[in-house]
């Protein structure tokens, strides 16, 4: 007899016993859900009302708690950050006080975080002197300098080299770590960088570091102790540039790959990669909106990366090669290159304000101009700085004449070597140099009589 046949007889029975009403049916008793306890109880109507109330009353505070508006949101965090400010303030006895000093602040914050925020503070520094100049050279960096980056708080400095090492020094001039490099075909074995150091960045509050290489590895270090927290390999070529979204830990990574990464540095994580540039990426920079500004070397332009948009702003050079960008603002910009010329922009215009051409001079051998290898800006200052091979880090000051922004000449500052790479403290008291025998990428031209260090230099002002 088959399976199926024998199923069929069983029903058939079990309609019969219902039919006969057997009392002697067995009931298996229902298991109750230990979410479900208390629920079963016969309840009056009353009762009844007030138990729903209660349910709803329940949901709606979780749904309020849960869901909050943008403008509720907002307020919130303006709270919050008014809190952090009185703490950090020193009378707190004076609430007068306290709180002219918190509203200039808050009102400072927002010309910033809008590119509105602009002191005019070129003029007051002088022509620094010999005594003004520190000289930082460690025996774990014999060879050139390739990149640099400075603390917000404007207290540590850390350099990368070609020799693939890192070094941490005190603005004072100490050295208070090292991470040393390693030989290439040992990437499995060193915890550290085998290649070329191209870039490094800190973030605002000093926690993370983060250093990309020629062989596109991505390391990132705790910035205190220089512990190995992360590696990221997902850049296909060398990694160009890297910054750090200020007041965040979000790192942007520029790479010869033409991509540019977000990385999430709380969760370790990859967030979205950027595109649009057809050449290699040779620069990258960013301030406190969640956006970043990149140079495209030979493909000549320039690109901001509105990400919460989800838009570019592109931007054509007239000149061959766009090397480095760094922001003055959030709207003003500084480009620099190869053929020698110093470019100041803004996101208003699709051109340059003012470009100056072979603004280090040229080579007395050739006539060719001098490569700006590197520039940095005092944010939200009038002040920049552009550095190159021809022994001298040049002082710039950008004026504005009806919105038109123009780059005048201050005073130079004698440093032999290439400078690969130059950074200002938050506050400018400090400007920090990074020398070379060699341009950090090659080695096209080599000066012999420089030397493989950091110069420190104290920015001092008119009384």
């Amino acid at each position: 007899m088959s399976f199926f046949i024998r199923g069929r007889r069983r029903d058939v029975k079990e309609k019969k016993g219902k039919k006969r009403g057997l009392k002697n049916k067995q009931v298996l008793p229902v298991k109750k859900s230990k979410f479900d306890s208390g629920l079963d109880e016969e309840i009056t109507s009353d009762e009844e009302e007030e138990y729903l109330k209660g349910k709803v009353n329940d949901i709606a505070e979780k749904e309020a708690e849960d869901v909050e508006t943008a403008q509720e949101k907002k307020v919130r965090l303006a709270r919050e950050y008014i809190q952090e400010l009185r703490k950090e303030r020193e009378n707190e006895d004076d609430e007068e006080l306290d709180d002219k000093a918190v509203a200039a602040r808050l009102q400072e914050e927002v010309l910033e975080s809008a590119g509105k925020l602009r002191r005019l503070v070129a003029e007051t520094f002088l022509e620094p002197v010999s005594e003004d100049f520190i000289v930082l050279k460690s025996k774990h960096q014999k060879l050139p300098i390739t990149c640099l980056t400075v603390t917000n708080d404007g207290k540590f400095i850390f350099s990368g080299s070609k020799d693939c090492s890192i070094v941490k020094y005190s603005i004072e001039g100490k050295r208070l770590g090292h991470i040393p490099g390693g030989r290439k075909g040992t990437e499995n074995l060193h915890t550290g960088h085998t290649s070329h150091i191209y870039s490094l960045a800190v973030s605002s509050d000093g926690r993370f570091l983060a250093s990309g290489d020629k062989g596109g590895i991505i390391h990132i270090w705790d910035g205190e102790t220089l512990k190995h927290l992360k590696k990221f390999k997902s850049h296909r070529d060398a990694v160009s540039a890297l910054a750090f979204r200020h007041s965040s830990h979000t790192l942007y990574s520029a790479s010869y790959d033409r991509m540019v990464m977000v990385w999430d540095l709380d969760t370790m994580a990859f967030v979205e990669h950027l595109g649009g540039h057809q050449d290699a990426i040779t620069g990258i920079d960013s301030l406190a909106r969640e956006s970043c500004i990149t140079s495209g070397g030979r493909d000549q332009s320039v690109i901001v990366y509105v990400i919460a948009e989800d838009k570019q702003l592109r931007f054509v050079s007239p000149h061959e090669s766009v090397d480095g960008v760094k922001l003055v603002d959030e709207r003003t910009f500084v480009t620099f290159g190869q053929e020698g010329s110093l470019g100041i922009w803004t996101t208003l215009k699709k051109r340059p304000h003012h470009m100056i051409k072979r603004a280090h001079g040229c080579q007395a051998e050739n006539g060719l101009p001098n490569w700006i290898c590197s520039a940095t800006t005092l944010v939200n200052t009038d002040l920049v700085a552009s550095g190159s091979m021809d022994g001298h880090v040049r002082l710039w000051k950008i004026t504005v004449d009806r919105g038109h922004r123009k780059l005048e000449p201050l005073f130079s500052i004698p440093i032999p070597g290439v400078v690969n790479a130059l950074a200002f403290t938050s506050n400018g008291s400090h400007l920090i140099i990074g020398i070379g025998q060699e341009h950090k990428l090659g080695r096209w031209f080599k000066d012999k009589k420089a030397k493989n260090s950091i110069v420190v230099v104290s920015m001092k002002k008119n009384v």
